[in-house]
């Protein structure tokens, strides 16, 4: 982890552990202790839970550096499955210690401190349980709808604490947690107005390059400031074809960078936003929000190479961090296997030349399934410890590359990977 991780790792885990830390002292002193229930103490894990949500969602990129995109979707999974739950408990305690029963969760019955906490629990009861039921062919739609509700949720939230007069009653818990309800309203500012009103990320289409079948590369050169930070080798971008926030939007891996802020996304037609990205005519705004990711190598000594294994269009990033790799001489040994279906060969010529300017070796599939004797065949000898591993692809292939490395030896940790589709 670098310097930059560490200090994000260690700001964020602070932001967090303040509310919880100022509860259990809350609860060990005498004469605050009174202040706290079971009911608050549930809601409050919750709200802390919601807080780390939307830091895992709102693309901070010091976050996206630190975690990629893989780790923070599943602990985004997680930690709404677990906020969902302390909410729970939170409505079940203060139903069982109400005199009011169940009486107290009729919206028409009761006030507005009630009834914000009551709206709040039903939408994050449906952002957690019913919205990922959904058809994953109707992802645009059900990502958008998501995060509207998740900013519901936390505006309806913080009115529910706040109309409570919660704050007031314990400031050794009340302070923290305003804090942190302050950087979480920063943080979604930032995200859904800030960026969109001052309309960074704008690039114009210049080119569509086929590349193989119905695989094209998109070539975007920017209309304002390029991307700041510039991308690293195997990073990616959010694209969406309209200035709206809320407007649908899908990732795509860099496949080249330039100084001068273009970029190259090579994108498979598989779906209607895929096949409209390729439709366009140039000249056309897109707008781009990144680099985001983790998928990229840590500089090491020239004994630590790299296995890179891609399936489909997962060359791409695989291409980013080669061709990276080859402008700056790198002296590593490179082993490349591409799994890939009958008759495709993706970037073929271009991996030719790389392979004559970089240690490269490279072992297609040809439509085979991988396995165990293929990645065997890339392995370097005796699985050395400085070696990274990247994986790239769809799921299945992923799952595969992953359970095969491990049982020949390579250690969980030495593997990066990125799944689509």
């Amino acid at each position: 982890m670098t310097e930059r991780g560490r200090a994000w790792a260690m700001g964020l885990a602070m932001l967090l552990l303040m509310p919880l830390v100022a509860l259990l002292l809350s609860v060990a002193s005498p004469r605050l202790g009174d202040t706290v229930t079971w009911a608050s103490a549930f809601g409050l894990v919750g709200a802390v839970l919601m807080a780390l949500i939307v830091a895992l969602v709102s693309r901070v990129r010091g976050l996206t550096r630190l975690l990629g995109v893989e780790i923070s979707n599943r602990l985004h999974r997680r930690v709404g499955v677990a906020a969902a739950a302390f909410t729970i408990a939170h409505v079940i305690t203060a139903v069982a210690h109400s005199p009011r029963g169940v009486a107290m969760l009729d919206p028409f019955a009761v006030g507005w401190p009630l009834k914000t906490g009551i709206a709040a629990t039903a939408l994050l009861l449906v952002g957690a349980v019913v919205l990922p039921l959904k058809s994953v062919r109707r992802y645009g739609q059900v990502a958008r709808v998501h995060a509207v509700l998740g900013v519901l949720v936390l505006l309806l939230t913080g009115a529910h604490v706040w109309l409570f007069g919660s704050l007031a009653v314990n400031p050794l818990i009340g302070v923290p947690a305003a804090c942190l309800g302050a950087v979480v309203l920063v943080i979604l500012v930032r995200r859904w107005i800030v960026r969109p009103a001052l309309g960074r990320g704008a690039y114009l289409l210049s080119a569509v390059r086929p590349e193989s079948g119905n695989t094209s590369t998109v070539v975007l050169a920017p209309a304002g400031p390029a991307l700041d930070p510039p991308p690293e080798p195997g990073q990616f971008v959010w694209v969406r074809l309209r200035r709206l926030p809320v407007a649908e939007e899908h990732p795509f891996t860099i496949a080249a960078s330039t100084r001068s802020g273009v970029l190259e996304l090579t994108v498979r037609d598989q779906g209607p936003f895929s096949g409209g990205l390729l439709d366009l005519e140039p000249g056309r705004t897109v707008w781009v929000d990144g680099p985001h990711g983790a998928f990229v190598p840590s500089p090491t000594t020239a004994d630590g190479g790299l296995v890179l294994i891609a399936g489909g269009v997962g060359v791409t990033p695989i291409m980013s961090i080669l061709r990276a790799h080859a402008a700056a001489s790198d002296p590593r040994a490179h082993a490349l296997l591409l799994a890939e279906r009958e008759g495709e060969a993706l970037f073929a010529a271009e991996i030719l030349a790389l392979s004559r300017r970089l240690d490269l070796s490279v072992l297609r599939t040809g439509g085979r399934r991988l396995d165990a004797g293929m990645l065997r065949a890339v392995l370097p000898a005796g699985t050395p410890p400085s070696h990274q591993y990247f994986v790239c692809g769809p799921p299945p292939l992923v799952g595969a590359a992953i359970h095969g490395l491990g049982s020949l030896g390579v250690p969980a940790g030495a593997i990066t990977t990125e799944r689509f589709g």
